[in-house]
């Protein structure tokens, strides 16, 4: 059975564009103890939501 997992990204790290380009990629910047655990328990089949945030300019 499939997981489901909802990725963020930051678009001045590695933008949805990037993803698009490059059809796949390893995700190995993850800093966060927490967030890397579930990273890591991953299969491929898994479903995914990506989002990413944005750094309004003030």
């Amino acid at each position: 059975m499939a997981k489901y997992y909802l990725l963020k990204t930051e678009p001045t790290e590695y933008s949805y564009e990037d993803l698009e380009k490059e059809g796949k990629t390893v995700w190995d910047g993850v800093k966060n103890k927490f967030a890397l655990k579930f990273v890591k328990q991953m299969k491929p089949g898994d479903l995914a939501f990506i989002y990413h945030t944005e750094k309004k300019n003030r």
